[in-house]
Order: structure tokens, then C-alpha cells, then sequence
């Protein structure tokens, strides 16, 4: 039996794919190429090329093999990340019912920067363009990549990763429609986002679907106490100390004011203008939240807001280990399709488990089991006397 063979008929990846109903909705040939992504981008030294799929996976084919699969593959994404999202739903609900912990909905976007490519050259990565970067603070070359998770206690799983495009729905107008696709719990649930996100539209998709609004906010933004127009950076310097309470979060200590009233475009909900402890009426130091939920208490909101930073994390792994940032593909419809396959590694190596985990524990599994794989085939050639001429060349290492 070949190595390839072999992996492919006992790998609990390809398990995990008939979980998802992979086999309803994929031939044998595209269930095939997935689980040579997952193996490629799990081992170390994946750099996000097709070249390195084929060779970390082993897979029995040409790299233009695996390109074709993602540029001309007949196979469906839209039935690709409703598997996903099915699973991620299903997960997600389960531990909302056990663990009595809110849902929560991060959404974001982050940058996968490429090299912008000069005027001669005949083949340029598609759709690419210069975006803001926040991390930078100036305009980068790439794709602008908008992101929705779904998390409960410890979990956090990819809802959606899309390109963004100029020129076509805005981002709130695609987080809205992300949002519409949401089931409706039955308990408390916060969409969590950074400023650029707050606005009546946002806030009135989620209230729909029947979850709050929690995100930080710009100091500039128009408040009414006591029926005044003023910015929030403005009314603050007016706050004395009399007026605020010391609130821990995560370890820290924050000087917290809280209002309750309208803001422009929003009826009514709770803004909190927070210091750090040594730097109370620093105006760099201000920062602001809203929350639309009005009954949570200061330090609850504080909290939850917090538990927006794992889709940083996870900004930063896929980009570390799987490719996200890296990739080197050229049309739209080969990176989208790179986009789930990334999106379907990190739930694989978080959920396949017996017990949920990080990614970063999950990965290092997942690349014990393949090498344990391989090191058992190398096993079965060596009982059955095969040469080891054939073994290396199965290898790719003759």
C-alpha cells in the first residue's frame, strides 16, 4: 500500500471530513487535495505555497495538479462553508446550553500584504490593492481579508473569512448580512467589535438576531449629558475623580466613568470613557466603549469587550502557520477557495479532538499523528521486505 493511500484510508482527517458530510457534497479527488492541505499546513516549515502543499503532504501529483484544483476544481465553496458554519454553530450552541457562558460574535479585518508588483509584470495576484493598515499606521499592498468567529467560554471558531473588495458592498453592509445568518439564541449573546464597526446599522442587525453590541469607540464621538452636544474626549476632561470607580480587568486597574444616554444615531445605550490607573484625565490615555445591553454591570462589559482579542490570535497564527499572509496564489477564486481551506485546518486542529483545545496544542497533535503515520508505513515497508529504492521514491526522496 502506498504512503499516500495509507494516510488517506486511516487519517482521522479524513474522519473528521465525513463528520462534516464531506462526502455529499465532494468526489474522492477533492477530499483528497483538502487532506493534503491540512497535512502540508500543519507540518513545520509550510510556507504557504502550492509547492509546499505537495511536498509536506506527499502528495502523488505535480504542484500544478494541486493549482488546478484550486483555479479550476469542480467544487462548490458555498456548500464548502456551510459545512463549516454548520459545525461551528452546532459547537458553539452546544457549549452555550452546558456552560451557561454568552456567545459572543468577533468580527474584523486584517491585511494578507503582498509585494506590490511593478508595471512590466504580466502575472499579478488578482484583486489586490493598498488598504489602511491599523497595525502599521499607513496604506499596504494586499488583500483586505473581513472575519466573523463565533465563541462560548474558551472556544473560538471561523465563521467567515472573505476578501474585500472596493467598489462592491461596503464591510458594515457584508457584517450586517453575516449577522442576518446567524441562529438566535437563547440567552445572552454580544457581537464584539473594534470602532470602525459602530454605527445604527451594525447595532439594528444584531438586535434582529437577538444579540447586544459591545465595542470600543472613538473619542471624538458625539455624546448628550444632560441633553449637551459634546465629543467624548471633550466631556471627560470635565469628569473628577468623586465621579469615577477603580474597575480590574484581566489583572489591570482602570479609572471608569459611565453614561447612559444617547449618542448620534443611537437612541440609547452605556458608554464607558476608562484611564489606566496612573493616568487618569490623560487624554492619550482615554479610551471608550459602548455597550447596548444597559442592564450589564461596568466591570462585565469591560470583560466581555476583552473577549474580543482571540480573533487577533488568530489573525496571528493562521498568518504564523498557515499560510494566511503568505500565500501566493493569483486569481480570486484560487485564494477563496485557500481561504476556507485555512478556515477548515485551524477547526480541525482546535475540535477533532476528544476535548476542544488551542490552536497551538492542536497543531503540534496534529503533527504527531501524521509522523506517526508515515514512521508505522516506513514500519510496514520494512516487514514486507520492500526496497528501498521504492521506498524513497514514495518518499520523494530519490
Amino acid at each position: 500500500m502506498s504512503h499516500n493511500k495509507r494516510i488517506t484510508e486511516n487519517s482521522s482527517i479524513i474522519q473528521y471530513l465525513m463528520k462534516l458530510n464531506f462526502a455529499l457534497y465532494f468526489t474522492k479527488p477533492v477530499i483528497r487535495h483538502v487532506l493534503e492541505f491540512i497535512i502540508a499546513a500543519t507540518q513545520k516549515g509550510y510556507s504557504g505555497t502550492v509547492t509546499d502543499i505537495v511536498n509536506l503532504s506527499l502528495a502523488n501529483c505535480h504542484r500544478t495538479t494541486f493549482g488546478k484544483f484550486l483555479s479550476q476544481g469542480v467544487w462548490n465553496i458555498e456548500y464548502a462553508w456551510r459545512a463549516i458554519r454548520r459545525e461551528v454553530i452546532r459547537i458553539i450552541f452546544e457549549l452555550f446550553q452546558t456552560s451557561n457562558k454568552p456567545i459572543f460574535v468577533i468580527f474584523d479585518d486584517t491585511i494578507a500584504e503582498k509585494t506590490k508588483p511593478s508595471l512590466q509584470a504580466k502575472h499579478t495576484i488578482q484583486a489586490t490593492g493598498f488598504h489602511q493598515s491599523h497595525l502599521k499606521g499607513k496604506q499596504v499592498w494586499g488583500h483586505q481579508l473581513l472575519t466573523m468567529m463565533l465563541s462560548c467560554g474558551n472556544v473560538v471558531l471561523p465563521y467567515c473569512i472573505e476578501r474585500y473588495e472596493k467598489g462592491g458592498k461596503s464591510k458594515i453592509e457584508r457584517i450586517c448580512e453575516m449577522v442576518s445568518m446567524l441562529p438566535i439564541p437563547k440567552g445572552p449573546a454580544y457581537g464584539l467589535c473594534d470602532s470602525w464597526y459602530i454605527n445604527k446599522k451594525v447595532i439594528e442587525a444584531h438586535f434582529e438576531r437577538g444579540y447586544h453590541l459591545i465595542g470600543a469607540l472613538k473619542t471624538n464621538r458625539i455624546i448628550y449629558p444632560q441633553g449637551i452636544r459634546i465629543q467624548i474626549k471633550d466631556f471627560a476632561q470635565y469628569i473628577e475623580k468623586n465621579e469615577v470607580h477603580l474597575v480590574t480587568v484581566n489583572g489591570s486597574n482602570y479609572w471608569v466613568y459611565r453614561y447612559e444616554g444617547a449618542l448620534n444615531g443611537i437612541d440609547n445605550a452605556v458608554v464607558l470613557m476608562c484611564w489606566p490607573e496612573k493616568a487618569f484625565k490623560n487624554e492619550n490615555a482615554l479610551h471608550a466603549f459602548i455597550c447596548t445591553d444597559t442592564e450589564l454591570d461596568t466591570e462585565t462589559i469591560l470583560k466581555y469587550y476583552s473577549q474580543r482579542w482571540p480573533i487577533e490570535i488568530f489573525f496571528r497564527q493562521t498568518k504564523n502557520n498557515l499560510g494566511l499572509n503568505t500565500y501566493q496564489v493569483r486569481s480570486t477564486k484560487s485564494i477563496d477557495r485557500l481561504l476556507w481551506l485555512i478556515s477548515l485546518t485551524y477547526m480541525y486542529c482546535t475540535t477533532s479532538g476528544d476535548e476542544y483545545c488551542k490552536f497551538g496544542q492542536g497543531i503540534k497533535i496534529v503533527r504527531k499523528e501524521v509522523q506517526k503515520q508515515r514512521v508505522q508505513w516506513l514500519y510496514e515497508q520494512a516487514n514486507n521486505k520492500v526496497p528501498i529504492d521504492e521506498i524513497l521514491a514514495e518518499l520523494q526522496l530519490a
